[in-house]
């Protein structure tokens, strides 16, 4: 068998396993969404986007709230940490950003 033959050969039955494995990942950002949204309920704004392709292996989550007021940037990453702890302990990565609503 040549090699581009066999490179063919070896995509096209890896694909379907890699496919499925990454389906069957992640909690999903309605999940996400929800914990931080009850952890949060006065925020103005909160999303999460899956930046995997789907996979639910990395999400970029972004809370705009009041209770951020007075604390670093550390802790307040801390506390989305805290709030979505068991969910991270599937994912590959979480992307955070953290704001206070503008009051002016």
């Amino acid at each position: 068998m040549t090699l581009p033959g066999l490179r063919r050969l070896l995509l096209s039955t890896l694909r379907p396993q890699a496919r499925w494995l990454c389906d069957s990942a992640g909690p999903g950002s309605a999940r996400l969404m929800t914990l931080l949204k009850d952890r949060f309920p006065q925020a103005t704004a909160v999303e999460v986007e899956d930046i995997s392709g789907g996979c639910g292996a990395m999400y970029e989550v972004w809370v705009e709230a009041p209770d951020f007021k007075g604390l670093s940037r550390v802790k307040q990453h801390k506390l989305i940490t805290e709030t979505l702890k068991a969910e991270i302990q599937d994912m590959h990565g979480l992307r955070i950003t953290t704001t206070l609503p503008n009051t002016t």
